[in-house]
């Protein structure tokens, strides 16, 4: 009995120990890098060049964060940005207080939606580098839309007259235009108004004869080629106004896009602000003043005729697309 009890014990040892010599050896975790999400602080139904959005930043870490960059970019372009806490790109974890965490978020803000990406995807990325050297990248596709454009047809401006006084009275002819009211207006008009309408002037109309023989002439208040009762201005424009290659049917056709590549492209007169020899068919591409209420809006303009030179009939005709 005994020598069957001391088998039995040594049986129930053995299995003791056979059991336990079969339990898996605990797997040591493997770390991985930093989770990264991005998304747009107020979300829009729809987003167009010009639109200012703010990015926030979400991410999990392993190990503390040390670094970070951000980028954007379309099929056709790559963005560098800055702003509070990103410069040329890279982002100072410090100054959104998240350096050396392992999770946390900030947001990014002021990025304007350049105006060449309208009509495409752009890509917003942001890759963030921990302690341990690993990289995790975060990615956003934001849909920008064509931008909308703004279209004045069969806009007249004559030659400048006055009498043989030379009276502000009798400037009558409406010789200057404004993109932010599609108007045009006389000198008469302009200077007898008890509203500041300077400030909407983007240029004027003038034929050169004689020894200035610069013919047909658009020109900004700030680079008009006499003087005509402008200095009693308290505004004066200046307008960016160059010449083109583009053709008529490509201006029926254009889009922001081709608008801003066309000024980009284009050649300013030996006066800045001031197109000479002008004939019907040219294409101008234009930027107004920065400084107006609207800001800088860049645009193309259309010569559609012109009739006589600098006497009473004497008058140019053309059309505008450009930005809202």
């Amino acid at each position: 009995m005994k020598k069957f009890l001391r088998n039995g014990l040594m049986l129930a040892a053995a299995g003791t120990l056979l059991f336990t010599a079969c339990d898996p050896e605990e797997e040591t975790p493997v770390e991985s890098a930093p989770n990264v999400t991005l998304s747009v602080e107020t979300e829009q139904e729809a987003y167009f060049p010009g639109d200012v959005i703010n990015l926030v930043v979400d991410f999990t870490a392993d190990a503390s964060v040390v670094g970070a960059t951000m980028s954007a970019e379309t099929e056709l372009a790559t963005i560098t940005f800055s702003t509070n806490g990103v410069v040329d790109n890279v982002i100072d974890l410090n100054a959104f207080n998240v350096a050396g965490e392992t999770e946390g978020s900030f947001t990014i803000n002021g990025f304007q939606i350049p105006d060449q990406t309208g009509g495409s995807t752009l890509t917003f990325g942001v890759e963030m580098e921990d302690a341990d050297g690993r990289i995790g990248e975060g990615t956003l596709d934001v849909v920008v839309e064509e931008a909308n454009l703004v279209n004045f047809s069969a806009i007249l401006l004559a030659a400048p007259l006055q009498d043989a006084n030379g009276t502000t009275s009798s400037k009558t002819s409406e010789t200057f235009f404004s993109t932010n009211t599609g108007e045009t207006y006389s000198m008469a008009q302009i200077n007898g108004s008890s509203q500041p309408l300077s400030a909407n002037i983007d240029f004027g109309y003038f034929y050169g004869t004689g020894t200035a023989q610069s013919g047909a002439t658009l020109a900004s208040p700030a680079n008009y080629p006499f003087e005509y009762g402008q200095s009693n201005w308290g505004v004066r424009n200046e307008t960016k106004i160059r010449s083109t290659t583009a053709t008529a049917s490509q201006f029926n056709e254009a889009n922001l896009s081709f608008i801003i590549e066309t000024f980009e492209n284009g050649t300013p007169g030996s006066t800045p602000g001031r197109i000479i020899s002008l004939a019907e068919g040219d294409v101008l591409a234009f930027e107004t003043d920065a400084s107006k209420e609207s800001g800088a809006k860049k645009g193309l303009l259309l010569v559609e005729a012109i009739v006589g030179t600098d006497g009473e009939n004497g008058r140019i005709e053309f059309s505008i697309v450009m930005e809202e």
